[in-house]
């Protein structure tokens, strides 16, 4: 009996674990931005860091590792950030292009992809953000 309880307490979590759409896997570079450095300014960041941030290189990389996982590289001339084995709807922990700790959950909404960052650290030049991804005929915007 005890093993039904436990196989019954188990299996919604199975039945309701999300995984990210095929579409989304590959590596996506960015081909431009608009408005990139007043969305920077109106989050507090530091002229510095909009600079760098403005020139850099950036590919976003998604990998699946599993039914329900997914690795993903966010890819910088700045920094590079590696997030592995990325459960959708599962908060973690990593670093942001700050360079500081972050807490970190990507989830679906409809079909876009929302990737949420919240620095740990009350110092952290970054402020709490959303960055949302979603396919288009032309790729990943």
């Amino acid at each position: 009996m005890r093993s039904i309880v436990i196989l019954l307490c188990i299996l919604p979590y199975i039945v309701l674990a999300e995984s990210l759409p095929e579409a989304f896997f590959g590596r996506f570079k960015l081909g431009h931005s608009e408005n990139f450095d007043e969305y920077l300014t109106a989050k507090g960041y530091g002229w510095l860091t909009r600079r760098l941030l403005s020139f850099a290189s950036i590919d976003k990389v998604f990998t699946k590792t599993g039914p329900n996982t997914f690795d993903f590289d966010n890819l910088t001339t700045k920094k590079d950030l590696h997030y592995k084995t990325v459960v959708l709807g599962k908060e973690f922990i990593g670093d942001g292009l700050d360079s500081t700790k972050h807490r970190i959950t990507f989830h679906m909404r409809g079909n876009r992809l929302n990737e949420k960052h919240i620095p740990i650290s009350k110092d952290a030049e970054s402020k709490e953000e959303e960055y949302v991804f979603e396919l288009n005929g032309f790729g990943l915007v």
